[in-house]
């Protein structure tokens, strides 16, 4: 079952002692929730064209995987007509391999301490609702009657930095899209509605490095959620971002 959600940065967030806090804190909360394995949407593995990725790696760095929930997760997301690809690295034998630690993967995994993970990567070039499917994927296999998915205590974590465009001096320069999507994200973490779609406006002139694994967040929580932001930054030239969403079946 899904028993605790976030977004969470995984840029330099010892740059900012709120965002440090912030994710100290998260952590606490996680550990309280009993969370045993953690699912993790990130940006920053693999790029499969025209395909999300489910890594099958028996391990990830450091981090063992929840193999059981990988394979029934694959299948779930075949079954419903999504293009969706197991990845592995090294080792043929995918059950002895370890896939490279991505660091959308490690940060949050610093704070966020669980016996298992499981790695999903978004797919910048399919359809934004095919996100929302894979979330609705993710919630269907998590549900406590679905089988053969093991009984585990699951944290679903959107690892998501933001604009990239808030500081001339930065890689991608500057652009007030940036702010404005920042600010838009915000507002609707604020709201009653945990509707991410109308950040697909300013995403492109923004830079941002978060649409994408909200939508999966979204898919996965359902629109009724309840949000807890605890910090936010921009100590360099990209927005951070730390809260916990907790969905009515949760509250």
């Amino acid at each position: 079952m899904i028993a605790f959600a976030g977004i969470v940065p995984h840029g330099e967030v010892g740059e900012s002692p709120a965002l440090q806090e912030a994710m100290e804190e998260l952590g606490r909360r996680c550990e309280r929730a009993g969370v045993q394995t953690a699912l993790v949407v990130t940006p920053h593995n693999v790029h499969v064209e025209g395909h999300f990725a489910v890594v099958t790696a028996g391990r990830i760095g450091p981090h063992e995987t929840e193999r059981e929930l990988v394979a029934a997760l694959l299948a779930a997301l075949r079954d419903d007509g999504l293009p969706a690809l197991g990845v592995s690295y090294g080792g043929n034998d995918p059950a002895d391999a370890e896939m490279p630690l991505d660091w959308g993967t490690e940060v949050p995994l610093e704070f966020i301490r669980a016996e298992r993970v499981v790695v999903l990567a978004p797919a910048r070039d399919r359809p934004l609702e095919e996100h929302l499917r894979v979330g609705g994927v993710i919630r269907r296999v998590l549900e406590p009657r679905s089988r053969p998915v093991p009984r585990s205590r699951v944290a679903l974590v959107a690892s998501a930095d933001h604009g990239h465009a808030h500081d001339s001096s930065g890689p991608y320069g500057f652009h007030p899209a940036a702010a404005s999507y920042d600010e838009r994200l915000q507002e609707i973490l604020a709201s009653n509605r945990f509707d991410l779609l109308p950040l697909a406006e300013l995403a492109e002139d923004a830079k941002a490095d978060s649409l994408w694994q909200l939508l999966v967040l979204q898919g996965a929580l359902g629109e009724r959620v309840t949000v807890d932001l605890l910090a936010y930054a921009v100590p360099t030239y990209y927005g951070m971002l730390v809260a916990e969403l907790t969905p009515p079946a949760l509250a």
